[in-house]
């Protein structure tokens, strides 16, 4: 398989903060790539880190994983961790293949004997033993990943009938990563679109049945959206508008960057907001 894909880029979508199924579908490249695979090269640029390469050299890739938005690379006795945030890029090429051109620091390159990944301009970056990854404070907070296929509908339910996210608006709490692992913009729009819910309902004003839509929606998008790259309208609507001329970027959504165009269901004027200065759009018909 050729790795060349800038797993961030080649997706407009992309240009986003990447959301969880942007980091799973990483987390896919980086794993075929590397684990399994002895490190034979190592290029580390984060200060704290530069006297380790020697950690690295000769050493096996046990697991790559995603966590939330975050990713880990274990080995027998540390695990390097990161996280995006809004500017950092995994890239994935084979070996022979020259890195990117472009405006981002490198922050650690891992070559194995086929493969070179590379991680750009990513601010979160350490290097823990196994037993500190629990006790991160990002992994230790971390609600139900709404990504991997462990998760069911049950599970969510559970979690979001906790007291402490009763009170809360569903606008706010969907971008908690304690509350669902892996949801942030363009999933929270969309996600309360096909659920029926309005941003500013609470946890505690919801039926059993539109918890149950909320569990099942959150799932659904999410693992669509990781499949499908960054796709959530219904793949059937997505294929006739873009026969229709729609871009891409113009045809992927229910609501999320439509503001002021007619939602696909009601023809209603879709709304723009930013609570907490984070795009959130929605049907003020559909939504309620």
């Amino acid at each position: 398989t050729q790795f060349d894909t800038d797993i961030i880029n080649r997706n407009p979508l992309f240009k986003l903060m990447p959301e969880g199924p942007e980091i799973h579908r990483a987390a896919s490249k980086i794993r075929k790539a590397l684990e399994g695979n002895v490190i034979e090269d190592i290029e580390i640029t984060v200060p704290q880190f530069s006297g380790r390469k020697a950690d690295f050299l000769g050493k096996t890739v046990n697991k790559v994983e995603a966590r939330g938005k975050a990713l880990l690379i274990h080995f027998d006795s540390f695990v390097m961790y990161s996280h995006n945030q809004l500017y950092g890029r995994w890239t994935v090429n084979l070996r022979k293949t020259e890195p990117k051109k472009w405006n981002r620091a490198l922050r650690v390159a891992l070559t194995t004997k086929k493969h070179t990944c590379r991680l750009w301009s990513a601010t979160d970056v350490l290097l823990m033993e196994p037993w500190e990854v629990s006790g991160h404070p990002y992994i230790a907070k971390l609600g139900p990943d709404v990504v991997i296929k462990e998760t069911r509908v049950g599970d969510l339910i559970e979690h979001m009938n906790q007291k402490k996210f009763q009170k809360r608006r569903l606008k706010t709490l969907l971008l908690d990563q304690g509350f669902f692992a892996g949801v942030g913009n363009y999933l929270r729009s969309e996600i309360l679109f096909t659920s029926g819910l309005h941003p500013d309902r609470t946890i505690a004003s919801l039926s059993d049945d539109e918890k149950i839509a909320l569990a099942k929606e959150s799932l659904f998008l999410s693992r669509q959206s990781y499949k499908v790259p960054g796709i959530t309208i219904e793949l059937g609507m997505f294929e006739k508008l873009r026969e229709l001329g729609f871009s891409r970027g113009q045809a992927r959504h229910w609501v999320f960057t439509r503001n002021d165009k007619e939602c696909h269901r009601c023809n209603s004027l879709i709304i723009h907001t930013r609570p907490g200065g984070r795009r959130l759009d929605y049907c003020p018909k559909c939504q309620v």
